[in-house]
């Protein structure tokens, strides 16, 4: 530990401190994702009696066996050169959108066996075990390997794919209040404005680590793109004289990038030495310096609009032994919508976090040091989402940044640049309303306590963005709690939430400033914040769930876990492993070489549970926050959400969406096994075959439809048994997301024959059907292109306001039938002709049926009724298929409707 010691003081050395300053929607029940892996009770409708604030990240508690994973002396093996992906897998089974297999022989690795303490998810294995491990092997294991792992979580979310929520929705369509805060939605997949909320839970459990042998799983990590033994991108830099090469692993000269500062990893062959530097050199920009090992380094380099000439040194002690030098474009992204920094403080508020006694004062734990770090931690971010994507081979997509001109509190020189602006919220609420411990995401009340109020800290900053009023539109914002404050009396975080998610045109995400005293104020911090292993004194600090005994750990949790919720506000869910995990714990490796406990130099494979997993990767490529400048414009259809329509035939399972289907996960058990993806970057594979992909799969990038053929894809999957509960997760090229619950109850107990013999098909339910006092109703008729005694449709009749009443559908013998209670709203008629029929319904719909309109074959139409909140779809059977019947239920208004249909004879 004597050269992690000597390095730490080093760039402890290199810190500066600068000093300049800167300043309704229709569907409930809202949820919004909570901390790290939980899920908090929504604001709107109000949380039922008792409620508790879930979804703590797992707790290290004194006296645990896995208190010594925390402490300095903690260790990982060091990684040896073997190459990647496995022996035995082609290399060029690799790719965008690849898929690997393990090895047949499943191996188990130690250190995984412990269990945390605490309520544990159902069924919630992670690859790598539970955190904290013991120790680490060679990282990425293959997913699916190790014993079960149980991963512990304060009340415990439901697993995912989730299960419905089991709060009511209103009675009466709600109206927001004057001043009140939006409902916040799950993040589980981006849940806007009035969309079905049937996957609004959280991932909560993971694949099996018992995979039947073969069964192929999503590239989690690592540059798929290879050129080397070991897996990772090498380009090739020379020094003038040719000796001593530098190598750059992850970046090529004269490169286009889009973010500010970028990771900049690569080697000196043949260099030992476990206290070196590396230093980049840029002619605007002051220098910077990270640690190097063995010739290996990482290093922050920023950059400036247009072509950015840089030169690097790798010194030991005073000699340089390497350098080498590249250009790199950047350009900066000017028409995406950015991430929006904002810090909220109390009206009374003396702007001030938690610091140890030796670190208080002006400039070191005040408004004007929140600003400085909050906006360093965003810069890493960025940085972060850049390397990520490029690694999974979708270009260096990231987050834009809102930005001004202003004194640079990036660097120590303060020059005026572009840098992130961060916006000063002063909130209605006094500290103490902030600080009640009621809206402290982590207490638990007693048996038999009667909360006075059931706001959290998401809901206090939705108030206060709301009384700023200065977004307007659709608008994605980060917001820093600054009267966070740990109470060492009571063993609790005050004025604290980890929460992500959002509903209507707001996204959010908001954190706690408890751990913002370890986050480094600018670029030059970098590396002696992620090596500090000053302890944390719980007189003055949060310990954060046992998580941040050491200053870098508390700058790991903070600024990753903040990155987890972001990543909700983003549309991102809980995964197998990642960032969406508990992988935040391991921040501090994707921009070091050198980590406090683990012996030799980080590498790419080292990084561990610092990486979003593949299926973020894919939800990311396609936000239109992360869009490339290079990517074809949006059709219409793809920048509005779009639901899902799924149609059971004889054929398989037809999926339907109108924006594109760009990922379909397959659940058995509750457990992930595998998923397929449709991207731009792999659509050639899927047409050559290197991917399994059928007709409709080959025919476009991003398909509008898809039949899941539940035989081969079972195989592809690592099969299932009838008894088994399959579930699939559906994901579209506008980020909407949605679950079919139980694929073999749809496929075959959602199937009849009819008086006729024919075979009636049901497809998946709109609308939840679940508000109170909701009934169910029947209207069976047939398509006149059917050959049936099914009575045909001569007229339907609406009943609708500003919300869907239902309807009533008229026979040709004389009867009707009611879909929906019918007891208000207007009435209108749309007569259908003798030679004329049914063709389609478009919906929007989310927890109930917000609106409809009914279209004929000949083009005439209902004309829109209701409202339109929710999603859009078309109800329509299969293409050679008829109308058979709609079912629905509805109380105060029509809440779910079936349709359903059978093959034309």
């Amino acid at each position: 530990m004597d050269h992690f010691r000597k390095l730490k003081a080093k760039f402890e050395g290199l810190t500066t401190h600068d000093s300049n300053s800167q300043r309704a929607t229709t569907h409930p029940p809202a949820q919004q994702q909570g901390p790290y892996g939980g899920q908090q009770p929504g604001i709107y409708p109000p949380a039922q009696s008792g409620a508790q604030q879930q979804g703590v990240y797992p707790p290290v508690k004194p006296g645990d066996p896995q208190q010594d994973a925390y402490s300095s002396s903690w260790q990982m093996p060091t990684h040896s050169d073997t190459s990647y992906p496995p022996p035995g897998i082609p290399s060029d089974g690799i790719g965008p959108g690849g898929f690997f297999a393990p090895p047949q022989q499943q191996q188990q690795y130690g250190g995984y066996g412990n269990q945390l303490p605490g309520n544990t998810f159902p069924g919630a294995t992670f690859p790598g075990g539970a955190y904290p491990p013991q120790s680490y092997p060679p990282y990425p294991p293959p997913p699916g390997e190790g014993p079960p792992q149980s991963f512990a979580n304060s009340g415990g979310p439901p697993p995912y794919p989730p299960v419905a929520p089991s709060l009511e929705p209103p009675s009466k369509p709600p109206v927001a209040a004057s001043g009140s805060a939006l409902p916040a939605m799950a993040g589980a997949g981006a849940v806007q404005q009035g969309q079905s909320a049937n996957y609004s839970s959280n991932i909560g459990a993971l694949a099996g680590s018992q995979l039947p042998p073969g069964v192929p799983l999503p590239l989690d990590q690592h540059d798929i793109m290879t050129t080397t033994e070991s897996g990772e991108k090498k380009h090739v830099t020379r020094t003038g004289d040719g000796r001593n090469q530098m190598l750059f692993l992850n970046i090529a000269n004269n490169e286009t990038v889009h973010q500010r500062f970028l990771i900049v990893y690569g080697q000196v062959p043949g260099i030992k030495g476990n206290n070196d530097r590396i230093v980049v050199r840029h002619p605007y920009f002051p220098p910077l310096t990270f640690p190097a090992i063995d010739g290996y380094f990482k290093i922050l380099v920023e950059l400036e609009s247009g072509d950015n000439g840089l030169k690097f040194e790798y010194l030991q002690g005073d000699a340089v032994v390497g350098q080498g030098e590249l250009t790199i474009k950047m350009e900066p992204y000017t028409d995406r919508p950015p991430l929006i920094l904002a810090v909220v403080l109390g009206s009374d508020s003396k702007g001030v976090f938690d610091s140890p006694p030796d670190a208080r004062g002006p400039g070191i734990n005040d408004l004007d040091a929140a600003v400085r770090k909050f906006r360093c931690c965003a810069y890493l971010w960025q940085a972060f989402i850049a390397e990520q994507m490029y690694r999974q081979g979708f270009g260096r997509r990231t987050i834009r940044l809102e930005e001004e001109y202003e004194p640079d509190t990036m660097a120590r020189d303060n020059e005026r640049r572009m840098t992130a602006k961060v916006h000063i919220l002063r909130s209605r609420r006094t500290v103490a309303e902030i600080q009640d411990k009621e809206r402290a995401q982590q207490w638990t009340p007693p048996p038999g306590y009667k909360r006075h109020t059931e706001e959290s800290q998401f809901s206090l900053a939705n108030e206060a963005l709301d009384d700023y009023g200065a977004f307007k539109g659709s608008h994605h914002v980060a917001c820093l709690s600054l009267d966070s404050h740990w109470d060492p009396e009571q063993k609790l975080i005050l004025g604290h939430a980890a929460l992500g998610g959002g509903s209507g045109d707001r996204r959010l995400g908001v954190f706690g400033s408890h751990s913002t005293h370890a986050w480094p104020a600018n670029a030059e911090e970098v590396a002696a914040k992620f090596l500090d292993t000053t302890q944390t004194d719980t007189r003055y600090l949060a310990n954060d769930c046992g998580g941040c005994g050491e200053y870098w750990r508390a700058a790991n949790v903070g600024m990753g876990a903040f990155l987890h919720e972001c990543g909700h506000l983003l549309t991102l869910a809980h995964t197998p492993s990642g960032i969406m995990s508990r992988g935040f714990d391991d921040f501090n490796r994707t921009f070091m070489i050198s980590a406090p406990g683990f012996d030799g130099p980080v590498r790419q494979r080292d990084e561990a549970g610092a990486h979003w997993h593949r299926t973020d990767i894919v939800r990311l490529r396609h936000h239109p926050c992360l869009r490339l400048p290079s990517d074809p414009p949006l059709r219409d259809t793809e920048k509005q959400e779009s639901g899902f329509d799924v149609l059971p035939t004889e054929r398989g399972l037809l999926i339907q969406n109108d924006s594109g289907i760009t990922m379909v996960e397959v659940w058995v058990g509750g457990e992930y096994r595998n998923h397929r993806e449709y991207t731009a970057e792999n659509l050639e594979r899927r047409r050559n075959g290197a991917l399994p992909a059928g007709p409709d799969e080959m025919a476009t990038a991003f398909p509008r439809e898809i039949v899941v053929d539940m035989n081969s894809w079972s195989g592809w999957a690592g099969g299932w048994s009838k008894s088994d509960k399959v579930q699939l997760v559906l994901t579209s090229r506008a980020t909407a997301t949605d679950t079919i619950d139980n694929v073999n109850d749809l496929l075959h107990k959602g199937s009849r024959h009819d008086h006729d013999g024919n075979i009636v098909f049901s497809s998946n339910q709109l609308g939840k059907g679940e508000m109170k006092g909701t009934e169910k109703f029947e209207a069976w008729f047939s398509g006149k292109d059917m050959r049936s005694s099914t009575p045909k449709l001569t007229s339907i009749e609406i009943r609708a306001g500003d919300m869907l009443d239902g309807f009533i559908l008229h026979m040709d013998d004389g009867s009707e039938r009611k879909v929906g209670k019918c007891k208000g709203g207007k009435r209108s008629v749309l007569a259908i002709d003798p030679d004329d029929d049914l063709d389609h319904i478009v919906v929007n719909c989310g927890w109930w049926i917000d609106g409809l309109e009914f279209v004929t074959r000949q083009g005439h139409t209902s004309g829109w009724k209701g409202g339109r909140g929710g999603g859009r779809h078309i109800v329509k059977p299969p293409l050679g298929y008829c109308w058979m019947g709609i079912t629905g239920s509805g109380a105060d208004w029509l809440d779910s409707l079936t349709m359903h249909y059978a093959k034309r004879k």
